[in-house]
């Protein structure tokens, strides 16, 4: 199973052929990305903010749904920390496929609750934002890791660079917070493989676009 981060909250996740992307970005409101352009089975939305509804990026193949090897549910939490006053609600989605579940927490601004801690224990994969005044601070973001133990977390919704709203965290908020440096995995690309017998780690993954 392959994930390719293209950039803010967006990512394109492939298994068997059949591709599923989540939140794609609209470059007019998330600064320093460029215009997005990528083909997809399948789109999933978290909520309708400009960072993450831009349907007009995404070019449908039209495969029937019965070709998707995803089980996929999703849960509603707060974008917020009192109860959506301010921002409303955001989806968790939960994808699993052949064993392997991969959560994309959308811009959850709030802790969970029990029942949502017991479905989403142990993910195989946790896209989560790396701290946000939209949403979660980096701190509370590792605190949420600490209670899932997801195997491999993989930070978005920062500032990268250039990239991003100038008000989001960089990642190495959230990197800092983790103990043990060898857990953090800066990659050279934008696309990691996930296996059963993946180490733990947070995979800090390389834009790779313009």
């Amino acid at each position: 199973m392959e994930i390719q981060w293209l950039g803010h909250a967006c990512f394109k996740i492939t298994h068997k052929g059949y591709s599923v992307v989540i939140d794609p970005y609209d470059s007019d409101y998330t600064t320093g990305y460029p215009k997005l352009r990528v083909k997809a089975d399948k789109l999933l939305i978290s909520h309708e903010h400009y960072g993450h509804n831009y349907r007009q990026g995404v070019e449908l193949s039209g495969r029937p749904e019965r070709d998707c090897p995803f089980e996929i549910s999703a849960m509603e939490t707060w974008h917020d920390s009192v109860g959506g006053i301010m921002r409303g609600k955001t989806l968790i989605h939960i994808l699993e496929a052949d064993g392997l579940k991969l959560a994309h927490m959308g811009d959850i601004g709030t802790g969970l609750t029990g029942g949502e801690i017991s479905r989403l224990f142990g993910a195989d994969v946790l896209m989560v934002t790396a701290g946000s005044c939209t949403g979660l601070p980096s701190q509370e973001v590792w605190r949420m890791s600490e209670e899932l133990f997801p195997k491999v977390i993989i930070p978005m919704h920062y500032r990268d660079g250039n990239r991003g709203p100038r008000r989001l965290e960089h990642v190495q908020a959230l990197a800092d917070y983790f103990e043990a440096p060898e857990m953090i995995h800066r990659y050279d690309t934008d696309t990691i493989t996930i296996t059963a017998d993946m180490e733990p780690q947070v995979a800090v993954l390389k834009y790779m676009g313009k």
